[in-house]
C-alpha cells in the first residue's frame, strides 16, 4: 500500500471519531440501542490507528521529507527525525485523547441497569445453584463392596462418580467415605492404612492393585453364566431373574472389552438349556425354522414371555369352594365308614382296621389308590 492510500485510510478512520462524536451531539433516547454499535466501531478505528500510523511512518523514512528539512531549515540528519519523531507523537497523543474522550461520553450515555439487571449470568448461575443445594434430597448411598470380584467395575464407577471426582470433598473425607463403604475381604485389604488425608491415594490405589484384575474379571461373570440353575416350572419371576441376569453380565462382559455380539449361538444355547419345558416348548413353536436361533431373537421372546406370564394372575380358591372339596374329600371316607373297605368287617372304620396297620407304606398307598379313598384322611 502506498503513502497516499494510508493516509486516507487515516483520514477515513479520524473521520470515524468524528462522526461518532456527531451521534453524541445529537443523541436522543429513541438512539439508545445504538450505543453498543457506536461503542463497536469506536474500537475498531483505535485497533486499526496505530499500526497504520506505524506504517506511515517507515514510508516517511524513505521518502523526500527528510531532505525537504534539512534544506530549508538547515539541519542535521539527526535533528529532522527528532522532529518528525515529535510531530508523530504528537498526533499520537490527540488521537488517543480525541478516543478516550469520545468513548467516556458514550459510556455515560449507556442506561444505568436496574439492580437485579446488574446481576452478571455467573451471579445468577451463582444464587440458583445455591438454592438448589438447599433443598432436601435423599442421602446417596455409595454401593457396599466385600472383596467379590464381580461386584468391582460397579463399585469402582460408582466411588469414582460420586467421591473421587467430587470437587466439594478433601482427600479425607474420601478416605472416610472409602473405608465406610468396605466390608470383609475388601476392608481388610486396607485396614492396616492409618485414616488420614495423605493415605488416601494409598488405600485407593491398593484396593486398585488388587481388585483391578481383568482376566479373573471377566472369568467371574462368565462364571455367573454358566453356574445359573435351569428352571424347574415356568415362573413370571423365575424367567425375569434368568433374562436379568444373562443381560446384566452380558453388559458387563461388553465394558470389559468382549465383543459378545458374535457369541449369539452359544448365547441362545445357554438360554434355552435354563428354560424349563414348557417355556422351552413355546419357544420352539415360535420359533419354528431350521436356522440356528438368534440369542437377540430368543430375548425378545422371553420378555414378552414375562409380560403375558405378568398378566396371567393366579385365581384363588374361594372359601365355598375350598369348604365344598373338604366336604367331598371326608365324605369319601365317611360315607364307606359302616363298612371297611380293606378287610369287609362291619365293625370298624378304615382307620381302625388292622389289616390295614399290619400294611407297610407301599401297601397302604396301593390300598387306597384301589379303594379311592382319601390319603389325607387316612
Amino acid at each position: 500500500m502506498s503513502s497516499n492510500d494510508d493516509l486516507r485510510t487515516l483520514r477515513t478512520i479520524q473521520n470515524k471519531l468524528a462522526v461518532v462524536q456527531t451521534f453524541i451531539k445529537n443523541y436522543h433516547d429513541s438512539n439508545q440501542c445504538e450505543i453498543e454499535v457506536r461503542l463497536q466501531v469506536l474500537e475498531e478505528a483505535y485497533k486499526d490507528f496505530f499500526p497504520l500510523r506505524e506504517s506511515i511512518e517507515l514510508i516517511l523514512d524513505e521518502s523526500e521529507e527528510t531532505s525537504s528539512i534539512e534544506s530549508s531549515s538547515k539541519v542535521s540528519k539527526e535533528e529532522a527525525k527528532k522532529i518528525r519523531d515529535d510531530r508523530n507523537t504528537q498526533q499520537l497523543t490527540e488521537f488517543e485523547n480525541k478516543y478516550c474522550a469520545v468513548k467516556s461520553q458514550l459510556l455515560k450515555l449507556r442506561p444505568i441497569p436496574e439492580p437485579h439487571q446488574a446481576i452478571g449470568a455467573n451471579h445468577v448461575q451463582a444464587e440458583q445453584t445455591a438454592s438448589f443445594t438447599k433443598v432436601k434430597l435423599p442421602e446417596i448411598r455409595l454401593p457396599s463392596f466385600s472383596g467379590k470380584t464381580r461386584e468391582w467395575i460397579v463399585f469402582r464407577d460408582t466411588f469414582l462418580s460420586l467421591i473421587e471426582q467430587n470437587p466439594n470433598l478433601n482427600s479425607m473425607n474420601k478416605f472416610t467415605y472409602l473405608k465406610s463403604s468396605l466390608t470383609g475381604d475388601a476392608l481388610q485389604e486396607i485396614n492396616s492404612i492409618d485414616l488420614s488425608a495423605a493415605n488416601y491415594e494409598v488405600a485407593w490405589k491398593a484396593l486398585q492393585r488388587w481388585y483391578e484384575n481383568k482376566k479373573l474379571i471377566v472369568k467371574s461373570h462368565l462364571d455367573a453364566l454358566f453356574s445359573l440353575e435351569p428352571l424347574r416350572k415356568e415362573t413370571c419371576d423365575g424367567l425375569h431373574y434368568l433374562v436379568s441376569e444373562f443381560e446384566k453380565n452380558l453388559q458387563m462382559l461388553d465394558k470389559l472389552g468382549q465383543d459378545t455380539a458374535n457369541w449369539s449361538t452359544l448365547l441362545a444355547y445357554m438360554m434355552c438349556s435354563k428354560l424349563d419345558a414348557t417355556t422351552h416348548r413355546h419357544w420352539e413353536i415360535e420359533h419354528n425354522s431350521k436356522d440356528v436361533p438368534k440369542y437377540e431373537e430368543l430375548i425378545i421372546f422371553l420378555r414378552n414371555q414375562c409380560s403375558v406370564l405378568q398378566s396371567m394372575i393366579p385365581q384363588k380358591t374361594s372359601a365355598a369352594e375350598s369348604q365344598q372339596f373338604k366336604s367331598s374329600a371326608c365324605h369319601s371316607v365317611v360315607k364307606v365308614a359302616n363298612k371297611c373297605p380293606f378287610c369287609g368287617e362291619l365293625r370298624h372304620s378304615p382307620f381302625q382296621c388292622t389289616k390295614f396297620q399290619r400294611m407297610n407304606v407301599s401297601e397302604r398307598t396301593e390300598a387306597v389308590m384301589k379303594t379311592r379313598l382319601c390319603r389325607n384322611c387316612l
